[in-house]
């Protein structure tokens, strides 16, 4: 979703402050109930026919996420609602350094790919009879 989107979304949203809930009561505005929530999110699981996992999981399988495509720490901690950094730290070895990165978009670019031509396999010469192939003892 492009800033310009965002921008007008958060423009005519009722709930505009930071501190306001993502999921809340459409009536209300106030915290969902648990039970609720848990339940509806167990069935989604169950129709979706996908591995079933806590809530809790899919907040972490966010910050993983998050970290594996470079949003820096500090991001993911205001996004999450992590006080302290140290509860960010966890995703920390996700995120790929800069020579990491640089190695996969090398190794994948299409410019490797087509420089690359198929070397032909290597013909063995026959062994002499008696030889195993390897030197002789003591060289």
């Amino acid at each position: 979703m492009s800033r310009r989107s965002c921008k007008k979304l958060r423009d005519h949203s009722v709930y505009d402050a930071d501190g306001d809930l993502v999921f809340c009561h459409p009536e209300s505005g106030g915290p969902l109930d648990r039970s609720k929530l848990t339940r509806r999110f167990k069935q989604a699981i169950k129709l979706a026919k996908v591995r079933e996992i806590t809530f809790h999981e899919l907040r972490h399988t966010f910050g993983t996420r998050m970290a594996a495509a470079g949003v820096p720490l500090r991001t993911i901690q205001h996004w999450m609602g992590h006080a302290d950094a140290k509860t960010t730290q966890v995703y920390a070895h996700y995120q790929p350094s800069d020579h990491e990165a640089d190695t996969v978009d090398q190794a994948f670019s299409a410019e490797r790919r087509a420089s690359r031509t198929p070397t032909p396999a290597r013909r063995r010469s026959p062994r002499r009879a008696g030889s195993s192939g390897r030197g002789r003892r003591g060289s």
